[in-house]
């Protein structure tokens, strides 16, 4: 079974005061918790212009919006070259803060000498320590808050529909972070916020599906998964496209080199425990079931060696 870590929570930052519904775990129907839409619903299954393209800007006429990216990392295969984890991290910023985050990254590209034609990206660009590093304390300070959704895929149950069907492994877990990313804009300090979702596109991946998913849950969702607060409807776009999706690739490489041991059986839990301010958090501190919703064995987390005592 799954240890959803402190899953009692709806999620926002510490200033709300709301609980989340608990979800169930995932059996073989592979269903999520009770009157959202279950995962084994009715769901089949030239290069980019970088640091360029970020979508309408706020007017003084309109409402303040947030902008969240996310990014993934891992696989949702099985196979015996399959990752561990599969996790999707998203990235929120004020619209009047945006400029920091790219700022960061456009940064980052000039002291690692991206070519103008690619993305910055952790697995090609970022991958010694002294980067890691470096990438870090760019984004240390920017005011985001950060959710990451994570699954050990050892411990999903035999059976379940997230190891027999990848469309739908990355939909569910992609609506479970679009409810933590909408309850950040219900929850923003400062008051309620309409908040624009870019993802980062997947290559071979059908997101019309993903959408058909978002448009169900929306539907069948509880009243308290607050879908007004999306600005218009996710997009999925090249990670070239948006400085901020290429910051949330940076974000999902550090909870990659925390979680994943490198050839010799260590990890990189620094970059993450760097940041780890910005993870959302619950009134009482914790991030558990808020902005780190782990789906996991019940003793996973604790055996890292740099787990903190009292929780991420």
């Amino acid at each position: 079974m799954f240890r959803q870590a402190n899953s009692d929570g709806r999620g926002q930052q510490c200033t709300g005061h709301h609980r989340e519904a608990p979800r169930g775990d995932l059996g073989a129907s592979g269903a999520g918790h009770a009157g959202s839409v279950q995962i084994d619903t009715q769901l089949n299954h030239s290069k980019c212009r970088i640091s360029r393209g970020y979508g309408p800007r706020v007017t003084s006429s309109t409402p303040p919006l947030l902008r969240t990216y996310v990014d993934e990392t891992g696989d949702r295969g099985r196979s015996g070259k399959s990752s561990r984890f599969f996790a999707m991290v998203g990235v929120t910023i004020a619209d009047e803060d945006d400029h920091l985050l790219r700022s960061a990254v456009q940064t980052a590209r000039q002291l690692f000498g991206v070519p103008s034609t690619k993305p910055l990206h952790w697995a090609d660009h970022v991958k010694t320590f002294a980067r890691r590093q470096a990438m870090t304390s760019l984004l240390v300070p920017v005011p985001a808050l950060v959710n990451i959704v994570i699954f050990e895929k050892a411990s999903i149950p035999t059976g379940a529909v997230l190891l027999t069907d990848q469309s739908r492994f990355y939909n569910y877990a992609a609506g479970m972070l679009m409810e933590r990313i909408l309850l950040t804009a219900k929850y923003w300090a400062g008051g309620p916020r309409d908040v624009i979702v870019n993802f980062g596109h997947v290559r071979g991946f059908n997101h019309q599906e993903t959408q058909k998913y978002f448009n169900l849950k929306e539907q069948q969702d509880p009243a308290w998964v607050p879908w007004a607060r999306l600005h218009g409807q996710p997009k999925f776009l090249g990670m070239g496209s948006l400085d901020g999706l290429q910051a949330a690739d940076q974000y999902a490489g550090m909870l990659s080199a925390a979680m994943v041991a490198d050839p010799y059986g260590g990890y990189e839990e620094h970059h993450l425990l760097a940041i780890r301010h910005r993870i959302r958090r619950n009134p009482q501190g914790k991030c558990e079931g808020f902005g780190f919703k782990a789906m996991v064995g019940p003793a996973t987390l604790q055996s890292y060696p740099w787990w903190p005592a009292g929780g991420l």
